[in-house]
């Protein structure tokens, strides 16, 4: 059976839907070929197994945890693989779908699957008519629209960075330091974000300290998050949140020009 593969927001575009509730998973599925099942899994979050032969596949989805968006986004991403790695048996760790890990790392086949997931269930032209409600880049936005597009506040805030909705980060610290780390498209390169946390950030009284998320956007010095020669003389906004009993995921909205891509 010949098999074209297709960009996920080409898919939604075929099916007619135009509003986030309409993004039915386990439907859009079986219109690929694929059978839904969800069930306890050990180590693993989740499993495809096809014939590109027949066009048929069974996803298998762990519910052991409970978290409905975990597995959506686990779906999503299995339907990634479904549509571009046809036929091959793969199984998906947790560090493996949302891409937690190694999102600089090249289009690898993890990443590729994270990436058709995002746009599966976060299409641009959806999120551009719902952000026309919205009138800056802060984590309230992020929560409002993770609510509505029914996926996590990390994935919405990472759709978002690399949408280029503001000049933004997005990075991941835990205790050892730095995870990863996405900048958008309009904010310069030579910026790299510091490999620990600064003791003058909020990020890092609420990841060493207990300190509660941030509510809002706070105004920071941009060298407490950079090194780059001529940080000190820039501001940049931070708002921090709390993802994990080690980890810590911080937004920063740059504010000067001189920080923008040339």
């Amino acid at each position: 059976m010949t098999h074209s593969p297709r960009r996920a927001e080409e898919i939604l575009q075929a099916l007619r839907l135009k509003r986030p509730e309409d993004i039915n998973l386990e439907a859009i599925a079986w219109l690929q070929g694929a059978k839904v099942d969800y069930r306890e899994m050990d180590g693993c979050e989740a499993c495809i197994h096809g014939r590109a032969d027949v066009g048929r596949a069974i996803i298998a989805v762990n519910d052991a945890h409970g978290n409905l968006r975990r597995q959506r986004f686990s779906l999503a991403h299995e339907l990634g693989h479904w549509e571009w790695h046809r036929g091959e048996h793969l199984f998906c760790a947790k560090e493996d779908i949302g891409g937690s890990k190694g999102r600089e790392r090249g289009m690898s086949r993890e990443k590729g699957a994270n990436r058709f997931a995002s746009e599966l269930l976060m299409p641009g032209f959806m999120l551009k008519s719902a952000l026309s409600d919205f009138r800056k880049f802060d984590m309230r936005t992020v929560r409002s629209l993770s609510d509505a597009f029914s996926v996590s506040k990390t994935a919405m805030a990472y759709r978002l960075v690399d949408l280029d909705f503001e000049p933004s980060l997005l990075a991941s610290y835990s205790r050892g330091g730095l995870n990863w780390f996405k900048r958008s498209k309009s904010v310069g390169e030579r910026w790299f974000l510091r490999r620990t946390l600064d003791p003058q950030s909020n990020a890092y009284d609420i990841l060493h300290k207990g300190a509660r998320d941030d509510i809002s956007l706070s105004l920071m010095d941009a060298d407490t998050w950079f090194d780059t020669e001529g940080a000190d003389r820039h501001e940049l906004c931070e708002q921090s949140f709390r993802v994990g009993d080690d980890e810590i995921m911080t937004l920063l909205v740059l504010k000067s020009e001189y920080m923008m891509a040339r």
